[in-house]
Order: C-alpha cells, then sequence, then structure tokens
C-alpha cells in the first residue's frame, strides 16, 4: 500500500475512533468533505493537509495498533508523534 493510500485509510480510522470529536463541528465537516473530495494517489499537499488534522487527534482512546500505525507514518514525515503531543499536554 503507497503511504497516500495510508494516510488517507488511517485518518478513516482516526475519524471512526472518534479521534477528531472534540473538534468542532465545522471543522469535522470539513474534514469530511475534504475526504470525499480526494482521488487516489493523493498529491504531497493533500497528503500534507490530513497529517495537519492527525496533530489536532485525541489519541487517549485509540487502539494501540492504530496508534502505532499513525505514529509510524508522522515519524517517516518528520512529524512528532501523537504519544508526545498527549504526553506534552498531560504535564501542563
Amino acid at each position: 500500500m503507497k503511504q497516500s493510500n495510508t494516510i488517507l485509510s488511517l485518518t478513516m480510522d482516526l475519524l471512526a475512533h472518534n479521534a477528531f470529536n472534540h473538534l468542532r463541528d465545522d471543522d469535522i465537516s470539513a474534514l469530511h468533505h475534504f475526504i470525499l473530495k480526494l482521488t487516489e494517489p493523493l498529491t504531497p499537499v493533500q497528503q500534507k493537509l490530513l497529517l495537519t488534522f492527525w496533530s489536532h487527534a485525541c489519541s487517549t482512546d485509540l487502539p494501540a495498533s492504530l496508534l502505532h500505525r499513525c505514529n509510524s507514518i508522522l515519524l517517516q514525515t518528520g512529524r512528532q508523534p501523537m504519544e508526545t503531543l498527549l504526553m506534552e499536554m498531560e504535564i501542563y
């Protein structure tokens, strides 16, 4: 599976596991509309936009396998993993 397909698939998995439920309704709606317009393979810009949403995901109730797959992609693209973001939030 290409990385672009993985990013799209994992984004849909994150949505299915309510990782974005804490966001405003219009932000979640924008993500849904964006996903509906996507065609494979994703452009680098489309991939970046989806990964930007990932940085706002709540990872506390995600299955470990999903979190691991997402963090692997985030690290491969030079971004902070979701677990690190969660730990940083807990410190404050």
